[in-house]
């Protein structure tokens, strides 16, 4: 079973130098893959499954923050170590913003996974600064709460 969904035709488009690096690494030139499409060649979904694995976990291993605004109202931001993740959620309701967060713990192999399905669900890459910014934000409003 894969880990990730093979790559659509205009993902695998987008990535075209890189899908026909991946098939000279595997001995098949491009005159052979033409041949293989044509004849509906049961390597041709093999090698589809193969490519987007090895670009999936290129890109989820790339990644250390993310951010997704399911609504409006809602903000999570997600920092990703080799192991574990911590996330901090923020929502709006009317004036008031409501602050929590919380952490999970994976196996070393299971972190690309993790990325991947808020990746699906419509996070976006952000940078480690972004995390600490939206962190700040929560602390100072947890030390403005308390005086």
């Amino acid at each position: 079973m894969n880990r990730y969904r093979r790559l659509t035709v205009e993902e695998l488009e987008a990535v075209r130098p890189e899908f026909v690096k991946f098939l000279a690494s595997e001995g098949i030139a491009a005159d052979d893959w033409e041949k293989k499409l044509h004849n509906q060649s049961p390597d041709v979904e093999a090698c589809l499954d193969e490519f987007s694995e090895k670009f999936w976990d290129g890109a989820t291993g790339a990644i250390t923050c993310l951010e997704h605004r399911p609504s409006e109202d809602s903000l999570w931001v997600f920092h990703f170590a080799e192991t574990s993740a911590h996330v901090i959620r923020c929502t709006k309701s009317g004036d008031l913003l409501q602050w929590s967060q919380g952490g999970k713990s994976y196996e070393q192999e299971a972190r690309g996974r993790e990325i991947f399905m808020l990746l699906e669900q419509g996070a976006q890459p952000c940078t480690e600064d972004r995390f600490k910014e939206v962190h700040n934000q929560m602390t100072a409003a947890a030390s403005a709460d308390q005086s």
